[in-house]
């Protein structure tokens, strides 16, 4: 029995792991290989959104999302079928082939949890599937963004309102951090990109002024994650009264795309680019934007996911916030990355791990006031609930 369930486990991870290089690799590819097109492509996302909504209906899988998974790893859920992951996946990759603003952790952490659910056999108890679902959402996060411990941290915060120190948990969570290790480091070697820039602070006046700044960007943060919140329950509250509010938001998001030349679509990794090595190329209105844009493509129905156009919003923010309180760019720039994702997901100790693994340990101190503010003033807003 016992070897059973470690087999179980080191399947799910090496699976998980190689899945989710796969599809960050393939994504990031297509992605390249039709940008260029996107004049011709957006004009024919209302096509895409269709097939997305007819095949979701055709599986019965417009009810699982993160919050089936988040359910799946607290309460006693029946099995996802392996169909849902890959169409998941191939409507993810359909919906950044035409250009649409969402994101792609929802593949990684849908596809890791569905993995892990039924890689566990039926005659293992409640507590034990519960076990499989939540590492292989971990092991897909790690797998998809390469950092292992915010993936460990940031799934068992969804999931749970706090965290359980029993020995046996311990080893829960040790098994988790070993998991999502093995899964990130598989995934690189695979060949999928990690995203990092270290961030100098050594010359920065650590003063009153400036903790008084960090505290004033760190309340803004917070808002502008509860702002894209708020925003995208209004869109699918508006769907919900009449379908027919989508294609007018569809074509709202198009007209705003050919516009602005397409710098709002798919994942907003272009404007994450230009706030780390040519923020002169950040205009202020880039980040409402992104909100608006994404919330209405989330809103709406296509898949994907909203957690690198998070990253897009955060790090456009924090470039304009730098420039008008005189704070080093870049500081500011991965405090919003971090802070902005945290706020809208309602996750506390995330933001410290993540600035870790993405900006270097240096940053990592800097981010704690504001996790604390995320704390104190988001208490119900999140993209998960």
């Amino acid at each position: 029995m016992l070897r059973n369930y470690y087999f179980r486990l080191i399947s799910a991870v090496l699976l998980i792991s190689i899945c989710c290089s796969l599809f960050g690799q393939t994504l990031l590819k297509l992605i390249e290989l039709t940008s260029s097109y996107y004049k011709y492509l957006l004009i024919l996302t209302p096509l895409i959104l269709v097939f997305t909504k007819f095949s979701n209906r055709y599986l019965h899988t417009s009810a699982i999302g993160m919050k089936y998974f988040i359910e799946a790893a607290t309460d006693k859920k029946e099995k996802v079928t392996w169909e849902f992951p890959f169409l998941l996946t191939l409507n993810t990759l359909l919906a950044h082939s035409f250009g649409v603003s969402v994101g792609r952790e929802g593949v990684a952490v849908q596809l890791g949890g569905a993995i892990g659910g039924n890689i566990a056999p039926d005659d293992f108890s409640t507590e034990k599937k519960q076990f499989f679902v939540k590492l292989g959402m971990i092991c897909g996060f790690a797998g998809l963004f390469q950092t292992p411990l915010a993936a460990v941290v940031f799934i068992l915060e969804v999931v749970s309102d706090k965290f359980n120190f029993t020995i046996n948990k311990i080893f829960e969570y040790v098994t988790y951090i070993a998991a999502a290790y093995i899964s990130a480091y598989i995934s690189h070697k695979l060949g999928l990109e990690k995203f990092f820039v270290a961030i100098d602070v050594s010359e920065i006046n650590i003063n009153l002024e400036f903790i008084s700044k960090l505290f004033l960007v760190g309340v803004v943060f917070v808002f502008v994650g509860i702002l894209f919140v708020l925003l995208q329950r209004k869109t699918k509250g508006l769907v919900a009264l009449n379908t027919n509010i989508i294609w007018i938001l569809l074509v709202v998001f198009i007209l705003v795309n050919i516009v602005f030349d397409y710098r709002y679509a798919s994942l907003g990794t272009n404007l994450i680019d230009f706030s780390f090595t040519d923020f002169e190329q950040i205009q202020v209105y880039d980040f409402m934007l992104k909100i608006i844009l994404t919330a209405i493509c989330t809103g709406i129905g296509f898949s994907g996911g909203e957690v690198t156009p998070l990253f897009a919003i955060g790090a456009t923010c924090g470039v304009i916030l730098g420039i008008w309180l005189g704070l080093p760019i870049l500081v500011t720039a991965a405090l919003g990355y971090c802070l902005v994702f945290s706020a809208a997901t309602k996750t506390y100790i995330t933001p410290i791990f993540l600035a870790l693994e993405v900006f270097g340990y240096k940053l990592m101190l800097f981010v704690v006031i504001p996790a604390i503010l995320i704390y104190l003033i988001n208490k119900k807003y999140s993209i998960y609930k």
